[in-house]
């Protein structure tokens, strides 16, 4: 368990919460200093600099995977981020400086925030962009201290010297209360009675199409159906609370007791308050399936095997709302459960081969565009999706 506790400590450090993206770390490490050497010292790393992040697009498709990333799971978008004010502290200074990342929601991506300073570990990436992810070392300048003293040539702070084990203590209990807040309360069935289990959570609002960021009580509500978050970056959220399915259905409400997103109240945290305590009431929903199988004209079978995968992703942008993806099972589909009814977004995307030595793209990515169709789900539903064939791989 402690040779993974530095990688487990910085994952958190850099995206606010556990992610299912597994990287190899600094096991050995007996000091943050030692981490923070690891880090520079990574193969393939060309570019470490320092800048603020002035714009981020979403883009379809895979950013890649980190070299050093035992595993990940594909979201079929990933970003590119552009950065102003840079510093270099290690490598040539490019002209541009833009870095791919994954989206953050499994696939390794560091959650960047605009507006904000970063230290950035980059490898070549393709295009002329560069590419990082949460297991390069890329963080906060404000949380990289002993990676920036190391590269400027200044002496180790008393932080730096301090075992991760120690560091981590030292900022869960000391650095975090300072910087996040948090809000408690109770979350009841429509009868009144206390919701056991539910997963309360806090879910960012945001006017891009970049993901919200998120924070949730890691119990879950408790026998009397009291929660509590903690540890909830400073922005304005919504309250959400969703049951365990109950067979084909689930508990679930927006804060202060609504059933959709335009009617929920919104909730500023701010860094350093925990907010009063509230209660509020779910509803009960049904649940469904949604079966898709994609196909093309050349009878070529496409599964996980060679990267293609599907995702299902809600119209609406609300914290209750369903977005999954998966690779497909052999036979050229793939089930995914428990689906609230609503309007969707089917998409395939190709996540590369990781199989090799470096990632790369599979033949069939290059030869099939991807697809997307709009699904409405009322009940049990079936899709098929029909690939066109890419004319320029031909």
């Amino acid at each position: 368990m402690k040779n993974y506790l530095v990688l487990f400590f910085l994952s958190i450090l850099a995206c606010g919460r556990a992610l299912p993206c597994t990287c190899m770390g600094p096991a050995q490490a007996k000091t943050m200093r030692d981490v923070a050497e690891w880090y520079i010292h990574q193969s393939g790393i060309a570019l470490i600099f320092e800048g603020k992040v002035i714009k981020q697009e979403l883009k379809t498709g895979s950013a890649g995977a980190p070299s050093n990333a035992m595993s990940m799971t594909g979201s079929g978008r990933y970003r590119v981020v552009s950065f102003d004010d840079v510093r270099v502290l290690s490598g040539a200074k490019p002209e541009n400086v833009s870095v791919v990342t994954g989206l953050g929601t499994g696939d390794c991506g560091y959650v960047f925030q605009t507006g904000d300073r970063y230290l950035v570990f980059a490898t070549k990436g393709r295009d002329g962009l560069w590419f990082t992810s949460i297991c390069s070392g890329t963080n906060t300048v404000e949380d990289s201290g002993a990676a920036i003293r190391l590269l400027t040539g200044e002496k180790p702070s008393a932080d730096d010297l301090l075992s991760p084990q120690e560091y981590e203590k030292h900022y869960i209990e000391t650095v975090l209360p300072k910087k996040t807040g948090g809000i408690c309360g109770r979350v009841l069935k429509p009868d009144g009675t206390p919701l056991k289990g539910a997963n309360v959570e806090l879910w960012e609002v945001r006017t891009d199409d970049l993901p919200s960021r998120t924070a949730d009580d890691p119990n879950t509500s408790s026998q009397d159906g009291h929660f509590c978050i903690e540890r909830a970056d400073p922005g304005t959220y919504l309250l959400t609370a969703e049951s365990e399915f109950v067979g084909q259905a689930r508990y679930m409400a927006f804060y202060p007791g609504v059933y959709s997103q335009p009617e929920a109240a919104q909730i500023e945290i701010k860094p350093g308050v925990r907010l009063p305590d509230i209660t509020f009431f779910t509803f009960f929903e049904p649940l469904y399936t949604i079966r898709i199988r994609v196909v093309n004209s050349d009878g070529t079978q496409l599964s996980w095997k060679n990267g293609c995968g599907v995702s299902v992703d809600s119209v609406y942008r609300d914290p209750l709302s369903y977005h999954i993806s998966h690779t497909l099972e052999d036979d050229g589909s793939y089930t995914f459960g428990y689906i609230p009814g609503g309007n969707y977004v089917v998409s395939t995307f190709f996540e590369p081969d990781l199989s090799g030595d470096s990632p790369r793209p599979f033949p069939e990515s290059t030869k099939w565009k991807a697809a997307q169709k709009q699904v409405i789900v009322k009940g049990d539903t079936d899709v098929v999706i029909q690939l066109e064939s890419n004319s320029r791989s031909n």
